[in-house]
């Protein structure tokens, strides 16, 4: 894993000035369609997968501008992060500044100011420190997924959060009297927030929370699982996987919880709640990790999306139509960098140069751009900003 942070190399200046097309033609590497062998089993769950799924190389006669991923710009930010998007075309970053290195006795000091940035003017202006909040606090916000309403959290400290309904029409909020010592959670629909409370001992409860403040109780029977690593929720169900490294669902009125598939390391549930992305893992052969898509229901969709020594990062662009995710191989013959998988065509194509983040990967609002943020050792961290053609 140290191996990981170090692979992330300079961008080339000329790629910056140039438009670089990906997945073209038959005799250009680096295109893949994804295609699958039959199911011989016809059964759910990466017990009917193993063995029968392959990443294959198509060759095809289409012309280039009809395939793959076509980049118009990369935008370079040194030693910044993204925090969240604006809009667009505008972000907010934050930019970590070392004011004093390290020595054998002290450790290095750093300096963090955070940053609006416009991409279309490269305009930057200065943000100001958070008004309405204590010295402190931290404030998270999750809107529904129809944007009428959000789920605050204000942590007074790492242990203890004040949680809120606000109306985003009319401003009103409504206090949610939960203990929690998690921030994990999610909409399960536009009028309910179901939050993993989490616990000093244990896992906690699960509150299934109405816009109105109004909170229940939701039950699970599944002794296998002491915490939530991961979880989501979407289209009335939630997903986590168990102690085991088992993908599972329930339903708030449904306690005996559904087996998706297993040997799963993470996973990500498309915007739309249609379709999940499971990164597998197994201890047999060279490549040790893959990427799958999955129905709700645990089927595979038929497609390897991408395998190596280590595959993370998932992240979905907001309509669900590609998702993002990185690769590392120790062979470098292998999927090394960032790759998109386009849901419409099937096909898989990579970004072309060999980043590997260090923070998650960061769609606007569109889907039009993806930021990246890498390790650099004179800079501490660069984010480079892709754009891709309309």
């Amino acid at each position: 894993m140290n191996k990981v942070k170090h692979i992330a190399g300079l961008i080339a200046m000329a790629l910056l000035s140039a438009s670089i097309l990906f997945g073209c033609d038959a005799e250009q590497e680096g295109s893949r369609q994804v295609r699958s062998t039959p199911d011989s089993t016809g059964q759910s769950g990466s017990g009917a997968t193993e063995g029968q799924r392959e990443l294959t190389v198509v060759k095809e006669k289409k012309p280039p501008a009809e395939q793959g991923i076509a980049v118009q710009r990369i935008h370079q930010m040194n030693g910044a992060n993204i925090e969240k998007w604006l809009s667009d075309h505008e972000l907010e970053i934050q930019v970590t500044t070392m004011e004093k290195q390290a020595t054998a006795t002290e450790e290095a000091q750093f300096s963090y100011h955070r940053f609006q940035v416009d991409l279309e003017t490269d305009e930057r202006l200065s943000i100001k420190e958070q008004t309405g909040a204590d010295q402190g606090e931290v404030i998270k916000s999750s809107l529904s997924p129809d944007g009428k309403y959000s789920f605050i959290q204000t942590w007074k400290d790492k242990y203890k959060a004040v949680n809120e309904i606000e109306n985003m029409a009319t401003g009103e909020r409504h206090k949610v009297a939960v203990d929690n010592y998690m921030e994990v959670g999610g909409w399960i629909n536009n009028d309910s927030y179901v939050l993993a409370a989490g616990s000093m001992k244990d896992r906690g409860e699960i509150w299934n929370i109405s816009v109105d403040g109004t909170k229940k109780k939701i039950e699970l029977q599944d002794p296998d699982v002491e915490s939530f690593t991961e979880f989501a929720t979407g289209n009335g169900k939630i997903y986590y996987t168990d102690a085991k490294s088992r993908l599972k669902s329930f339903t708030p009125t449904q306690s005996q919880p559904t087996l998706l598939t297993e040997d799963v390391s993470t996973f990500s549930l498309s915007p739309d709640s249609q379709r999940i992305a499971v990164s597998t893992s197994t201890s047999s052969g060279q490549e040790n990790s893959r990427l799958l898509i999955y129905d709700t229901g645990g089927h595979v969709q038929g497609l390897l999306i991408g395998k190596g020594d280590l595959v993370s990062h998932q992240s979905w662009s907001p309509d669900s139509s590609k998702l993002a995710f990185a690769v590392y191989t120790e062979d470098k013959g292998g999927m090394n960098g960032i790759y998109i998988f386009d849901t419409v065509s099937g096909k898989v194509s990579p970004l072309g140069l060999s980043y590997y983040p260090v923070y998650p990967l960061s769609w606007n609002p569109s889907g039009t751009r993806l930021g990246i943020t890498v390790d650099d050792k004179e800079k501490l961290i660069v984010t480079h900003i892709v754009d891709f053609k309309k």
